[in-house]
């Protein structure tokens, strides 16, 4: 490739390991250092160097640590610099001010957050293609050599700016976390009723695109956006025959479609009446 680069990823766990796999196979060199665990996909084994003092002179220093310790990491690289252009972190969460002490050594400092589910580095590098990533920079260099790097690896890429990355990290954790629990109620659901989950993957998949088409508020359909009551208070019946604690989930989820779809004073009801004439109660 023309614009090959040399890389240097400093915890390669599921963020840090994902980007370096695919960096890999893009065609860019990449060198990896590991946390304290020593952990390392066996995919990146021969990238591996043993201390920070070793990395080869690289364009692009990307730190995959967790959020809490991106900073005593900068402090801890920067009293003696590494050999590279840039460093940036993977938190779609933490400041740039975290790399302070890398940029006061001299280093264009940077955030690359792709919006992707990465469950495990080899998992997480197959599903970077075609996903999109958030692009933080002090400066439009910093910006471009972010930019290219997502595109060689089929990333698009936009630009947020760092004073809303603590909302844009909360969409993006809604959405992880969001469906992933509804579908995890559902499967219960399902599971009592003797059929397999597996059969709600058409409807899953097309209320997932009727999302992204008509807007989440608009997809939502259901005894609730109907106010079906009678057949509201016949499900809260069944799972709580089945769990109590079944029930209360899918409740919280009802009480949630009902706000978004505008009837407010039931979705606020603290009552915990279960009788058959409280909506959701």
């Amino acid at each position: 490739m023309n614009n090959r680069l040399r890389l240097a990823v400093i915890g390669p766990g599921r963020a840090g390991g994902a980007l370096a796999i695919a960096a890999l196979a893009a065609g860019h060199s990449v060198e990896t250092l590991t946390g304290p665990s020593g952990a390392i996909p066996p995919e990146l084994a021969e990238t591996r160097v043993k201390q920070a003092n070793r990395l080869s002179p690289c364009d692009l220093l990307l730190l995959g640590t967790p959020d809490d310790v991106i900073e005593e990491t900068a402090i801890r690289l920067a009293s003696d610099p590494p050999p590279a252009r840039m460093a940036a972190h993977l938190s779609g969460f933490a400041s740039l001010a975290r790399l302070e002490a890398l940029e006061q050594a001299g280093l264009e400092v940077g955030c690359l957050h792709p919006l992707q589910t990465l469950p495990s580095p080899r998992r997480g590098a197959t599903a970077l293609s075609g996903s999109t990533a958030a692009i933080t920079a002090r400066s439009e260099k910093a910006a471009e050599l972010l930019r290219s790097f997502a595109q060689s690896l089929g990333i698009s890429s936009f630009i947020l700016e760092d004073r809303f990355k603590p909302l844009y990290h909360a969409g993006a954790a809604t959405v992880a976390l969001g469906v992933a629990t509804a579908l995890g109620v559902a499967a219960d659901l399902f599971e009592a009723a003797g059929v397999s989950f597996s059969q709600s993957r058409g409807l899953a998949t097309q209320v997932l695109e009727n999302c992204f088409e008509m807007g989440p508020d608009q997809a939502l359909t259901g005894p609730v956006v109907r106010g079906d009551r009678g057949t509201i208070t016949g499900h809260l019946k069944a799972a709580e025959a089945v769990s109590p604690d079944l029930a209360h989930q899918y409740r919280l989820l009802g009480r949630t479609a009902a706000h978004r779809t505008g009837d407010r004073r039931e979705a606020h009801k603290t009552s915990d009446d279960r009788s058959e004439s409280r909506f959701l109660s």
